[in-house]
């Protein structure tokens, strides 16, 4: 390569186009020159078929090419190539319908192309000596796999409505490369703060002129500069950042094409940025019949409901990267996802309006009256999502996510579509190609992981044991993958659940052993983001070859992954009793251990005697047993000076996945909750409270009944009333709910007009029966929180003491609430 005319880019988007019977692949990203789009014209959509398939006429024709390959069961396949891929689809559905099997025909060509050649997202090539640009734009040039790190421009993104479907503005907060001085990130980044408002009162001297009107082919290209917005009268706004006013909504989607050119941001944020603010936009331009052309190089975009609630965007050269769902998969948790909750979380601050009822009212009367003070509100909801999104650092783990996967940054929670991507072309030079989707044989299922508890009660001095990424270092140990199930015949290597892999075949385990490296080595480094998105990545191979909807699921790979942490997790057991010990529960991957008496005085060095002795049990029986290195190791992870293990409701045997434990610190213990009401959404923020401060007392052996009494009392007169919110999902429109209508759909109801869309609500119980938090509730049902809230709380340990609430509080005492 000529290192003058070198590339160094990351691909935003990715697509096939097909016109006049011509089939492009369409790649649009970022470089470090500035956006580029490369189309690859000479590639031919392919599927493949059984050798022995007889084809009807008209699909020999040149197409039809024999290649060194087989499908699982060992039948030698041809390939069958396309012009186009709507020929392809066609073709297949006529092959299928004549019973005729077809292999790989649902790989998208513009994935297969990425995918075989190893490309991961960060790409080099060569363009051509003189390159005009930016943006560039390339036809047919080798791609090959980089390690470009873009430092993207983001835009954060936000829309206020009117209750009438009317757009009123568009807030723009935005951090990236200064276009006005060229893109590359070498001219600089800046940041803009801007809203667009309507507002009817304006003159025409405030729309943009026709030289900077979308489609206008002459002008000036010069983007924000200064105080005024393309060369427009602009308003500073008190806070920071600048208003400018159109007369029409026409004119304001006008001008957000004009934004979105100028800014042309690489990545696009907000909250529920896809499913409202995107989709709400696509149809008002559609309405006014304007292209919602915000890609990159002027293409549409197009935003689409991939299944109820859930909303995808396509946008030529950009990622969308919605909050909500962005930080679940993130495995972020927090009370609810209101950006009100998480920033408060986050940043230690919210937005202005809270209420759901009270920001309708409240956006109507400042756009009727004070558009400023509602430019003010739609810009700060913008801020406070791009600094959620700085400091969880979202986008540098997504980011991190795709280049491991391979996978779009809007992808990267695609799980099955990550394993493929890594999968498949390795399976191709293993000699095999993989079936559709559509015809994988989803019988046979897995056992879970083994949990069990001793017996419930409270303990002290408990040394808690992890097998350090447990699922993977099976995988590594016993060279587990769809390649190894298939080569089981050559030199088999049984689990201990008799199901045999083959020895020196296989590519996942290799993989394993390369995260695994390299996650210690992000850690060393101070990388959390890296480390955690191979964490993410390891921890979810088990999980997708469990899975019917992957085209390499076959029960027999999670049946040997999880049926032998079973078996370690026993053995283990096993072992630690014959020491002497007493395990009181494990969990998949995790042993609790009662300390000896001799041994409390320094738990930490007992626990590490015991890491290394366990280690070297395992290691020993996997070498005697099973004739290979074990990969398997121990770790201890804490030392609980108290533990609870609760007992199923209503007595008996100890309940599973739920305990809380206390962790001694220098200068505060840390009590620890698994499965219990304080970690969980749907109980309210009184019961949460209650309940830690109920084991904090208890582990500290301070006084519990009298403060029992005290909580009651003050929940009577109404100290707690802010605590007593219940937030629920609503999986559908509250008027879709036709049988047994919930307490929160009721609730929801009543907002009338006010709950279509909502996703959840918060709402408390009167003695009227559930209300809204947003509506008037000065009759709360305070004997509906003892019973509901209160009682399930502490009986569960007062049991233990043989005791209970209603002991406490003196029989009858109850009615009175």
């Amino acid at each position: 390569m000529d290192q003058e005319n070198i590339f160094r880019g990351y691909i935003l988007s990715r697509e096939h186009r097909e016109s006049n019977g011509r089939h492009r692949l369409v790649y649009t990203g970022i470089s470090d020159r500035g956006p580029f789009s490369i189309a690859i014209t000479d590639n031919r959509p392919l599927f493949f078929v059984r050798r022995d398939a007889v084809l009807p006429e008209g699909f020999v024709d040149g197409r039809r090419h024999r290649v060194d390959l087989a499908d699982f069961e060992g039948h030698p396949v041809d390939a069958l190539y396309f012009d186009t891929q709507r020929q392809l689809s066609w073709a297949r559905q006529h092959l299928e319908s004549a019973g005729i099997r077809t292999y790989e025909a649902d790989i998208r060509p513009e994935e297969r192309y990425l995918m075989e050649r190893f490309i991961h997202g960060s790409v080099v090539f060569e363009g051509p000596p003189a390159p005009v640009g930016p943006p560039f734009q390339f036809t047919d040039v080798r791609m090959q796999n980089g390690d470009f790190r873009p430092e993207f421009s983001i835009l954060s993104l936000d829309i206020e409505t009117g209750q009438t479907g009317e757009l009123y503005s568009i807030a723009c907060h935005f951090k990236g490369a200064d276009t006005a001085n060229g893109h590359p990130a070498s001219a600089g980044f800046v940041e803009h703060m801007l809203v667009l408002m309507r507002d009817p009162g304006v003159g025409e001297g405030y729309l943009p002129p026709a030289s900077e009107r979308p489609g206008s082919t002459g002008g000036s290209e010069a983007a924000l500069k200064g105080s005024v917005f393309m060369g427009l009268p602009g308003e500073r706004l008190p806070a920071g950042g600048w208003m400018v006013r159109f007369p029409g909504e026409k004119d304001l989607l006008e001008a957000f094409l004009v934004v979105m050119k100028n800014l042309d941001p690489d990545v696009i944020i907000g909250w529920h940025v896809i499913g409202f603010d995107l989709l709400f936009l696509e149809k008002r331009f559609r309405r006014y019949n304007l292209p919602f052309s915000i890609g990159r190089f002027g293409r549409i975009a197009r935003v689409w409901e991939v299944r109820k609630g859930v909303f995808r965007a396509d946008i030529c050269g950009r990622v969308v990267i919605d909050g909500p769902p962005g930080l679940r998969a993130a495995f972020y948790r927090f009370d609810n996802f209101r950006l009100e909750t998480v920033a408060a979380a986050v940043l230690g601050h919210g937005k202005t309006i809270d209420e759901e009822t009270d920001k309708v009212a409240e956006i109507e009367r400042r756009f009727q009256e004070d558009k400023t003070s509602l430019a003010h509100y739609n810009l700060e909801d913008c801020r406070l999502v791009s600094d959620v999104f700085s400091k969880t650092g979202l986008i540098d783990l997504t980011f991190e996510r795709a280049m491991l996967s391979g996978l779009p940054m809007d992808r990267v929670g695609m799980s099955v579509a990550a394993f493929e991507f890594f999968m498949l072309p390795r399976m191709h030079r293993h000699g095999h190609v993989a079936s559709n989707v559509q015809d994988v044989d989803s019988k046979g299922s897995a056992a879970g992981g083994w949990v069990f508890v001793k017996a419930p009660g409270f303990y002290e001095h408990v040394a808690v044991f992890d097998f350090k990424s447990l699922y993977p270092s099976i995988i590594r140990t016993f060279k587990i993958d769809p390649l190894s199930r298939l080569k089981a015949h050559e030199s088999p290597l049984y689990t201990p659940v008799g199901i045999p892999f083959s020895r020196t075949e296989h590519v996942l385990p290799a993989l394993v052993s390369k995260l695994i490296a390299r996650r210690e080595l992000a850690k060393r480094d101070g990388d959390p983001h890296l480390s955690q998105a191979i964490k993410i990545l390891m921890n979810s191979f088990y999980g997708v070859m469990g899975t019917p909807g992957c085209r390499f699921y076959d029960h027999r790979l999670p049946a040997a992954i999880t049926g032998t942490g079973q078996w370690v997790l026993k053995q283990t057991r096993e072992h630690l009793e014959t020491l002497g010990y007493s395990v009181l529960y494990g969990d998949t991957d995790s042993v609790f251990v009662r300390l000896k008496q001799e041994e409390w005085h320094d738990a930490h060095a007992a626990a590490g005697r015991l890491v290394q002795n366990i280690n070297i049990f395992v290691a020993d029986k996997v070498r005697k047993e099973f004739g290979v290195e074990s990969r398997l190791e121990i770790e201890f992870e804490r030392h609980f000076e108290r533990l609870f293990l609760p007992s199923l409701r209503g007595g008996g045997e100890g309940a599973k996945k739920r305990y809380v434990g206390m962790v001694h610190g220098e200068e505060k213990d840390e009590l620890v909750f698994t499965g219990l009401e304080f970690v969980r959404s749907d109980w309210t923020r009184f019961a949460r409270n209650f309940q830690y401060e109920l084991f904090d007392r208890i582990f500290h052996e301070r006084e519990v009944e009298g403060w029992i009494r005290t909580v009651a009392a003050d929940l009577r007169n109404r100290v707690y009333d802010g605590d007593l919110i219940y937030t629920k999902h609503l999986r559908k429109s509250p008027g879709d709910y036709i049988k047994g209508v919930p307490p929160h759909v009721k609730a929801a109801r009543m907002l009338g007009k006010a709950a279509e869309g909502i996703r959840e609500i918060r709402y408390v119980v009167t003695r009227r029966g559930p209300v809204p938090a947003a509506l008037p509730h000065g009759d709360l049902d305070y004997g509906h929180y003892i019973d509901k809230q209160l009682k399930p709380i502490a009986d569960a340990v007062l049991q233990f003491f043989d005791r209970s609430v209603d002991d406490i509080l003196g029989g009858r005492q109850l009615e009175l609430f």
